[in-house]
């Protein structure tokens, strides 16, 4: 049957948005599939990549369409662990490459990614000029990812906005090139390597945030590095990691603690600014107040003033001493 009528034009759209193949929609109606691919064409129909359709290996080319918590977390992690590798002749590759330890990571980003390819596995070497140890790679095929990661911003260019806005990205991307914990002087600390680029859109997201204190970016070897310690440190792990629905476990891990520590030093202050305003409003001085606190006069007044707490007032609307 060499021509298709108004009806099989029709049915052909049909069959081919349930999910057949140019392929099988060609042996249902008897013609050749470039037929089936002429009218579809015809019909405004964008046709799928041959790989979307094939049974091998499964893959959601889809992913990164739509900007999401989770797409936005993966595509972070891509952007400082993955790489979109492109050969003459082949379809781009979308590549995770990451330490073996974190396997499950990569498992939850082919679970992400609708995908059935097989998770390699690579003996230590050196990548990029740095060490490695042994390593897990998720390889996949797909024009439609490899554009959209590019398209975001991988290599070159401005960052997405709407990624750049994004904690769930951030928190991808130190996930995948970031480090945090604590230090042998018992502050917490959070560090990220990269290009300066991404470190530019990272400090700015900071400080859009009021998180970035004095961050400055610095020459790392062939890339750069942020990093801070302390209470800056922990106010930007609880901005990425509190309540995160997707992280890297062993990182969530830490996240947690500094968390934790931070909820507890908080809450020790509460407390200690409640009890102070109840002591003055007793009647104690400044300067009882600090000694049953082992501080100053001074010290206690900085703290009241800072939490709110209004200074008492003597006849005359004279303000009592320190003392």
């Amino acid at each position: 049957m060499a021509k298709v009528n108004e009806d099989e034009k029709i049915f052909i759209v049909e069959l081919y948005k349930s999910g057949r193949s140019t392929s099988q929609i060609a042996r249902h109606l008897q013609v050749s599939p470039p037929t089936v691919s002429r009218w579809l064409h015809r019909q405004g129909v964008t046709l799928r990549e041959p790989r979307e359709t094939s049974t091998k290996c499964q893959l959601r080319h889809d992913a990164f369409d739509e900007l999401t918590v989770d797409s936005a977390y993966w595509i972070g992690f891509l952007f400082a662990d993955g790489s979109v590798i492109a050969c003459r002749g082949e379809k781009p590759r979308v590549q995770a490459r990451i330490s073996e330890r974190d396997r499950d990571h990569l498992t939850k980003l082919r679970a992400f990614l609708g995908s059935t390819h097989t998770i390699g596995v690579a003996p230590a070497g050196n990548f990029g000029g740095y060490a490695s140890a042994p390593s897990v790679r998720l390889s996949v095929r797909s024009d439609r990812l490899a554009q959209r990661l590019l398209s975001l911003g991988r290599y070159e260019g401005t960052i997405n906005d709407t990624l750049a806005q994004s904690r769930d990205f951030w928190r991808g991307v130190v996930d995948g090139d970031g480090s945090l914990g604590y230090l042998s002087t018992g502050y917490s600390y959070v560090a990220l390597v990269g290009s300066r680029r991404l470190l530019e859109a990272f400090l700015l997201f900071l400080r859009n945030n009021g998180l970035a204190a004095r961050m400055t970016i610095r020459p790392d070897k062939t890339i750069f590095q942020i990093a801070t310690a302390g209470y800056s440190a922990e106010n930007i792990v609880s901005f990425l990691y509190r309540d995160a629905t997707v992280a890297l476990d062993r990182k969530a891990a830490r996240a947690a603690r500094i968390i934790a520590a931070k909820d507890a030093r908080l809450n020790a202050e509460h407390a200690r600014l409640d009890q102070i305003a109840e002591w003055y409003r007793s009647g104690a001085s400044l300067k009882l107040i600090g000694s049953r606190l082992d501080v100053s006069a001074v010290t206690i007044l900085r703290w009241m003033e800072k939490a709110g707490i209004p200074r008492r007032e003597r006849l005359g609307g004279r303000r009592p001493a320190l003392g």
